[in-house]
């Protein structure tokens, strides 16, 4: 028994020594400044720094996935959890359901007036507020709110003096609504302010979802130049807002992306089905595009005069300006590679200068002129 205690005591005289001389050394690379002379050195210290966490983290990574539970995805669970998504609209998501974005936000507004009877009135003492309640934060001089932060569920709860109640970083309706119950109850028991909450609504849901795999966003914002943005230099993220959508998609290369702007999961999830084919198409996952329907497929996907890296095409004679139509072959001839003009395209250019070959034209536009007036 006294060999296995004092054994198990230099095993932690061992642990703790080396702990001891690894918190020294870091101290030492922290505080010393790089020279000429020590520059190697340091060098050589800082990357041997940097390898032992990186391999100290990745030990701890393993040893918590070794305890963490597995998930069960057997058809009998599967199942069981399926009725609380009947109603939401995943028949696009088909064959690509691990695509489906989730809530990982909800901002929303709620009206609170003081109740009858109570001997209070708008608007609120904020002062009061942030000094009673004991999760309270109140900084008038950076922001003219108080703020009740809460952990289950857990979110933030602005109060402003007008009497709105503004909710923020829950994950679903519900818990913002409890949220919001939750801080009027809060008032009344450690403040006295007693306050009736009406008109509740969600005004902004961010959803969350990767499209696995590597997006390449500079081919991505040439074909969708009009509805996207992409500056490497300010934002490593593209964001794209596509006509008739209830969503913006703030998307990364590595095929992260943030799904801001709707006020219902439904409208969300509905977005970015038909968003979803667009962004697969420029990424290195042609497998999973090809299992989406083709209505997908075209619904935000532009024609090729509409993109930039389209060719450009000289007008025909049918398709041409009005009036040059039997002109055009011979007027093309003057920007030729070798730059000649031969006499039909120098006929040509004195039969246009002149102006015969703009009548029709003239007229016509005449004719609208006078006729709207002009």
């Amino acid at each position: 028994m006294c060999v296995c205690v004092r054994v198990v005591r230099v095993k932690s005289c061992g642990v703790m020594n080396a702990e001891w001389k690894a918190l020294k050394r870091s101290i030492g690379i922290a505080n010393k400044t790089s020279t000429p002379e020590n520059a190697e050195e340091l060098k050589a210290n800082l990357k041997r720094a940097m390898n032992s966490t990186v391999e100290r983290a990745r030990l701890e990574r393993k040893r918590a996935r070794a305890f963490e539970t597995p998930k069960d995805f057997s058809d009998a669970a599967v199942l069981q959890a399926a009725k609380w998504t009947d109603r939401l609209p995943l028949k696009d998501y088909e064959g690509a359901l691990h695509l489906v974005p989730r809530l990982v936000n909800i901002v929303t507004l709620a009206e609170a007036v003081p109740v009858p009877g109570s001997g209070l009135k708008l608007p609120l003492d904020l002062h009061t507020i942030g000094a009673r309640c004991s999760n309270a934060y109140f900084a008038p001089r950076r922001f003219a709110a108080v703020q009740l932060a809460f952990d289950s569920p857990r979110c933030r709860i602005l109060i402003f003096h007008t009497g709105r109640l503004v909710g923020t970083g829950c994950a679903g309706p519900m818990a913002a609504r409890l949220s919001i119950m939750r801080a009027v109850r809060q008032l009344a028991v450690e403040a006295g302010v007693h306050l009736h909450v009406r008109n509740f609504s969600v005004i902004n849901q961010v959803g969350a979802s990767s499209i696995d795999a590597r997006l390449n966003c500079d081919s991505f914002a040439s074909t969708h130049s009009s509805t996207s943005h992409y500056d490497r230099a300010s934002f490593v993220g593209l964001a794209w807002r596509p006509p008739s959508e209830s969503i913006c998609c703030e998307i990364y290369a590595t095929g992260r992306a943030n799904l801001p702007g709707s006020t219902r999961e439904r409208s969300m999830l509905v977005s970015y089905s038909r968003m979803l084919p667009e962004l697969l198409r420029h990424s290195d996952r042609q497998d999973v595009y090809e299992k989406l329907p083709d209505r997908l497929k075209l619904a935000h996907k532009p024609s090729d005069v509409e993109r930039d890296d389209a060719p450009l095409t000289m007008p025909e004679a049918e398709t041409g300006l009005p009036g040059l139509g039997p002109l055009w072959p011979q007027l093309s001839a003057l920007w030729d590679e070798g730059g000649e003009q031969n006499d039909e395209a120098t006929d040509a250019l004195a039969l246009f200068a002149s102006g015969d070959a703009l009548d029709d034209s003239l007229d016509t536009d005449l004719a609208l002129l006078e006729g709207a007036g002009f």
